[in-house]
């Protein structure tokens, strides 16, 4: 219980009653609930979306999930993507990289491959029939959270210090063991053996992903983990409307 409520509080903005004791070990052995957390927001999306359908037009509905999909995390991972994309392509060294990511303020690219992002996934959700919005809703955020675990175990942390290094210092198999099989059922039980292939899509972009960073800053850090959580959403949902709403 102890680990889920550490998941809980570092993913959302869920407020807990009582502060909890935190080693360093400790979120390491949290990262088995990512997932879990993903899965707690699509639930909640879910029950948005059918509170307010029948006041609203598409648009509206879907902008409001939206919005409110952003604010259950804080933005968090947005900012993270924007401060990635940010280093990524407004420095020439390893080190100019991580620099401009720890700056806070947003640039250009940031801005506007944010608005992109937000278009894009924005524009998905629109086209995604009610006969699959509510499993789209519940395994986007899911997968998304999914795929942070897999970029943690991939490759190296890129900073000598930081919150993200934590979570790689006690890294375990068996954490990606079940973050993985938690993952898997709940897209089998959604999409039945679909499931395997949005995986399978999802896992290749994040290999992809995870070695260009390799590359660029020499691992990832806490924004670029972020930053693949926006990734594999809105690629998730891209899978979803290409393979099995058209």
């Amino acid at each position: 219980m102890k680990y889920f409520l550490i998941a809980l509080q570092f993913l959302t903005i869920i407020p807990l009653r009582k502060s909890i004791k935190i080693e360093e070990k400790d979120l390491s052995n949290s990262l088995i609930f990512f997932p879990v957390i993903g899965l707690i927001i699509g639930i909640f999306l879910i029950l948005i979306n059918y509170l307010i359908s029948s006041f609203f037009s598409p648009l509206v509905v879907n902008t409001l999930i939206i919005i409110i999909w952003i604010g259950m995390s804080g933005a968090l991972h947005l900012d993270g993507f924007c401060d990635t994309i940010d280093g990524l392509y407004g420095g020439q060294t390893k080190e100019e990289r991580l620099k401009i990511m720890k700056d806070s303020s947003i640039g250009a690219k940031g801005a506007i491959a944010l608005i992109c992002l937000l278009i894009l996934k924005l524009s998905l959700l629109m086209e995604i029939s009610p006969q699959y919005k509510y499993q789209a809703l519940l395994f986007t955020p899911m997968i998304g959270r999914w795929g942070m675990v897999m970029g943690i175990f991939l490759v190296p942390y890129a900073r000598e210090e930081g919150m993200a290094k934590s979570f790689i210092k006690y890294k375990d198999t068996k954490q990606l063991f079940w973050a993985s099989l938690i993952t898997l059922t709940t897209g089998l039980f959604l999409f039945k053996f679909i499931s395997l292939g949005i995986i399978g899509l999802d896992l290749g972009i994040i290999f992809i992903s995870t070695l260009y960073l390799k590359r660029k800053i020499g691992g990832i850090t806490g924004d670029t983990l972020g930053g693949l959580n926006e990734i594999i959403e809105v690629f998730t949902l891209l899978i979803i409307y290409c393979f099995i709403i058209r």
